[in-house]
């Protein structure tokens, strides 16, 4: 389970003993990722489920999201900050990887947070009852996966953390994080999961070939994206006819 733990040391704040990862095992860690955001996403819904009990059931379920963000550290939104900032902004590849680099975010960056928020927020608020726990559950596996898929791609710097995972990443572990990501729809929400996996996959895919077009590959912030944009395109997907 060492694989395991290091991808939650690595995608969460949560405290976990045991000694750093190497770069290896940091590597060796992505086929875990989905795994990882199937235990956030089960963490969440114990938000839910307790909230539910003192607040609104609305309410309860922004907070189920919130708690999200802050046990991944708001990890993935930075990522999709500075990648929004970085493919808007720059004008040459140089430019571009410089201002992804640079800690300080953009109004660009901002409002890309922004609206996934709100479009996530909407969503789970929008879902019918009977499907809002499979929807927190499994939303932050199907993002997690994405990332590994992402992940696939050439790596577009020279170092970083990303860095880790290129140098280590094994053929199967996309495979193996899209099989279990659609095992999870299929089983959740059966043809409306693929659909919504799909929907997911589209819109990851289409950052994917953004950046593909201008840096020729990914980052660490780029896969934090996608993951992003891939749990947002599942949790409006999932809603079906839900809403109407």
């Amino acid at each position: 389970m060492r694989g395991l733990r290091v991808a939650l040391q690595f995608l969460t704040r949560v405290p976990l003993p045991g000694p750093a990862p190497t770069p290896r095992e940091l590597g060796r860690s992505a086929v875990y990722f989905p795994v990882a955001g199937l235990l956030l996403g089960a963490a969440s819904l114990g938000v839910y489920w307790g909230a539910g009990f003192l607040v609104p059931r609305a309410l309860a379920r922004v907070l189920a999201l919130v708690s999200q963000v802050l046990l991944s550290g708001a990890l993935h939104l930075d990522g999709l900050a500075d990648t929004v900032d970085g493919l808007a902004g720059g004008t040459d590849r140089e430019e571009v990887l410089r201002i992804m680099r640079d800690p300080h975010v953009g109004a660009l960056g901002v409002v890309a947070i922004v609206v996934v928020l709100l479009l996530k927020a909407a969503a789970v608020v929008l879902l019918p009852e009977a499907r809002v726990a499979r929807a927190l559950l499994v939303a932050p596996a199907v993002g997690r996966g994405a990332m590994v898929v992402a992940l696939r791609l050439p790596y577009a710097r020279e170092a970083g953390v990303g860095r880790a995972f290129a140098d280590s990443r094994l053929a199967t572990d996309a495979i193996v994080a899209l099989l279990l990501v659609l095992g999870l729809c299929l089983l959740s929400f059966r043809l409306l999961g693929v659909a919504a996996l799909l929907a997911a996959l589209g819109c990851g895919g289409g950052l994917l070939a953004i950046a593909w077009r201008k840096v020729g590959g990914v980052t660490g912030d780029v896969c934090g994206a996608v993951g992003e944009l891939a749990e947002t395109g599942f949790l409006v997907a999932v809603l079906g006819e839900g809403a109407r």
